[in-house]
């Protein structure tokens, strides 16, 4: 059996096998095992007196001594499918995951935007909890914010007034863009543990297709590497894939912050001067009879139907009791049917 070879009818041989030993000649030699156990002393770890430790230093000095004795025993090889450069992707890989996850949690609230009970929960997502640490100033509606650099922001929907506004415009964001942004960073950890956890007999149920192969010493070396390797790599991408879906996700949901914040800020100015030009309207009297033709006038009119002419009266102090009425500013802001106001005095 040769390594990378087909030699005289014979087969390749993988050279990850896992027996049990440690690395050919006690070390990482051309990537075999010997099928020697494990030499040496036992390990021996003292008793912890549970009258003077606390209980977070004992459990931290027994994760790291379980961290150190598994780092260990891949070192030995007696871990199958693991040697130092896998768990060193692997380490990596959580380092990415612990961030992800714990950045993902600011934007939960994406995934409850169908509740009904969205108005009753203070649900938001956001990248910084106060608009006054973003540097170079902010724009705010007095509930959401969005710096103007960098990419801190907070979308409220459970504002009272723009709420289902934040809400629709952040739907529309998601819709318009690609799915795979918007899914959870629980889904890309799940495919990384299943990846981490098939490492230890994943090399020994494949490589065997490829031991029997006909293929040059080279195709098989590399093939024979990325079998070993393929969980680990899987596990990083995912666990990249996850943590730079989460900047993207706040890159975008800053981007609509600032949108957000624009245009519910115009919404308001353009409500506050609604509502002070149908204040004015409302103030004004109105004849009950065009005092150009005489013709009936709907008491939410302003002009005649006939003629054209003005019905606003000018000197309310010259007119009869009965003879005129006006159109109240509830009526004018909400677009509903005039509460008629008549004159009394």
């Amino acid at each position: 059996m040769a390594r990378g070879g087909h030699h005289g009818g014979g087969f390749h041989g993988g050279g990850h096998h896992f027996s049990g030993g440690g690395f050919h000649g006690g070390g990482f030699g051309g990537g075999s095992f010997h099928s020697g156990g494990y030499h040496g002393g036992g390990y021996y770890g003292g008793g912890f007196d549970g009258d003077s430790e606390d209980t977070i230093v004992r459990i931290a000095v027994l994760v790291l001594v379980g961290l150190g004795y598994f780092g260990y025993s891949v070192a030995m090889g007696y871990v199958p499918g693991m040697n130092l450069i896998n768990l060193g992707i692997f380490a990596l890989s959580v380092f990415l995951y612990y961030f992800s996850l714990k950045e993902h949690d600011r934007i939960t609230g994406i995934y409850n935007l169908n509740y009904r009970t969205m108005g009753f929960a203070k649900v938001q997502v956001w990248k910084a909890d106060y608009k006054n640490y973003a540097p170079g100033g902010s724009v705010s509606d007095k509930v959401s914010w969005a710096a103007k650099s960098g990419n801190k922001y907070r979308i409220a929907f459970y504002d009272r007034d723009f709420g289902e506004e934040n809400i629709r415009k952040v739907k529309e964001l998601i819709k318009r863009t690609p799915k795979i942004i918007w899914m959870r960073s629980i889904v890309w950890l799940i495919i990384g543990i299943i990846s981490g956890i098939s490492t230890l007999f994943f090399y020994e149920v494949v490589i065997p297709y490829f031991e029997h192969m006909e293929m040059t010493d080279e195709a098989f070396a590399f093939i024979d590497e990325l079998v070993f390797y393929f969980p680990a790599g899987v596990t990083l991408l995912c666990a990249i894939s996850c943590y730079v879906l989460v900047l993207v996700r706040d890159n975008l949901l800053h981007k609509c912050a600032l949108r957000i914040v624009e245009d519910n800020n115009a919404a308001f100015e353009r409500m506050l001067t609604e509502g002070s030009i149908a204040s004015m309207l409302s103030k004004k009297w109105y004849y009950n009879n065009c005092p150009n033709c005489g013709s009936d006038a709907k008491q939410d009119m302003r002009f005649c139907n006939h003629c054209g002419s003005s019905l606003e009266v000018n000197d309310i102090s010259k007119e009869q009791v009965g003879a005129v009425h006006r159109i109240s500013a509830e009526a004018e802001n909400n677009g509903k049917k005039p509460e008629i106001i008549r004159h009394t005095d």
